[in-house]
C-alpha cells in the first residue's frame, strides 16, 4: 500500500526561497523514496510555470480543487482531509502511512517511511517544555496558543513537564491521521485556533496511541532553538541523534546553519 505526502507551496514564484524552498524538499525527498505519492496544496491563482516543470521532473501532483474558506495555516488541514476523503468515496482509495509537512523549510536526510512505528501518530518533539514545574515556568508562545483550545480540556496538569509537539512534522498511519484531521476539522467548524496548539491539546489530552521521544533519540530533528555546534554528525557528515542514527526528517533547517543544509542537499547526485 503506497504511501503520501501532504504540504502547502503557496504564494511562492520560486522553487527556492529564503527558507529552502520545495526545490530542496523535493530533491533530497526522491534520493530516498522514489515512489511515494506527494501532494502539494496550492491555489490555482498561485501555481506558477516552474513549479508545474518541477511537478513532472519529481513526480509529485498539485492540488488546487479547493476553496480557501480562511488561512491557508490551519485550512491546509481540512483540504489534506478533502483529498483523502475524496480518493477513499470515488476510487476506495487508502494509504498505508501519512505524512503532513511543512515544504518550504524540512529536508529529508532517509525515507521518512523508513521511521518503525505502529502507533497512531509519531511526534516530533521540540526541545521546549510546555510547562516546567521544577523551574516554575512555562513556554509562553505554546501555552498562548494552547489557550485558544481552553474549551476542549480541564486543566494543564497534561502538560505539565511535556515537551512541545511541532505540527509542522506529523507522521502517522492512514486511519491515525484520519482521526487527528476529523478531530481538527470539527474544531474549527466552531472555533478557529491555532494548529500547533490544538495538535498539543489533542496529543496530551485525548490520543492514547502515540510515540513521543526526545528529539536527542529521535529520527525527526526540528531546529528551534537548537544550536548547530550541539549537533552530531557521522563521517558522511549526516546530522545524527544520540543512538547514532540518521534523523530522517530535518525542520526549520532556516534557523540553524541553512546553508550547511542546502549545500547538504545540491551535494545530492
Amino acid at each position: 500500500m503506497q504511501n503520501i505526502i501532504f504540504g502547502v507551496y503557496n504564494g511562492y514564484d520560486s522553487l527556492k526561497t529564503n527558507k529552502g524552498g520545495l526545490y530542496y524538499f523535493m530533491k533530497s525527498l526522491r534520493k530516498y523514496n522514489k515512489d511515494c505519492k506527494v501532494v502539494v496544496i496550492c491555489e490555482k491563482k498561485n501555481i506558477f510555470k516552474d513549479l508545474v516543470m518541477f511537478s513532472i521532473e519529481k513526480n509529485f501532483e498539485i492540488y488546487c480543487d479547493f476553496e480557501l474558506k480562511y488561512n491557508m495555516m490551519f485550512n491546509r488541514f481540512g483540504i489534506y482531509k478533502k483529498y483523502l476523503d475524496e480518493k477513499r468515496i470515488k476510487k476506495n482509495k487508502q494509504y498505508n502511512k501519512i505524512f503532513l509537512t511543512d515544504m518550504n523549510d524540512v529536508i529529508f536526510q532517509d525515507d521518512p517511511f523508513s521511521i518503525d512505528f505502529t502507533e497512531e501518530i509519531y511526534c516530533a518533539l521540540e526541545d521546549d517544555i510546555l510547562i516546567d514545574t521544577k523551574k516554575l515556568e512555562y513556554q509562553n508562545t505554546n501555552i498562548e496558543w494552547i489557550n485558544e483550545s481552553r474549551h476542549l480540556f480541564k486543566d494543564y496538569k497534561n502538560f505539565q513537564n511535556k515537551n512541545v509537539v511541532c505540527a509542522g512534522t506529523i507522521l502517522g498511519t492512514y486511519y491515525g491521521i484520519l482521526k487527528y484531521l476529523n478531530f481538527f476539522v470539527n474544531v474549527q467548524k466552531k472555533k478557529i485556533v491555532n494548529d500547533q496548539g490544538l495538535l498539543n491539546v489533542y496529543l496530551y489530552n485525548y490520543l492514547q496511541s502515540k510515540k513521543m521521544k526526545k528529539y536527542q533519540k529521535s529520527k525527526i530533528l526540528t531546529l528551534w532553538r537548537i544550536s548547530f555546534d550541539s549537533l552530531q554528525r557521522d563521517k558522511n557528515n549526516h546530522i545524527i541523534n544520540n543512538k547514532g542514527e540518521k534523523y530522517c526528517i530535518i525542520h526549520q533547517i532556516n534557523r540553524c546553519n541553512l546553508q550547511f543544509f542546502l549545500k547538504m542537499v545540491d551535494n545530492i547526485v
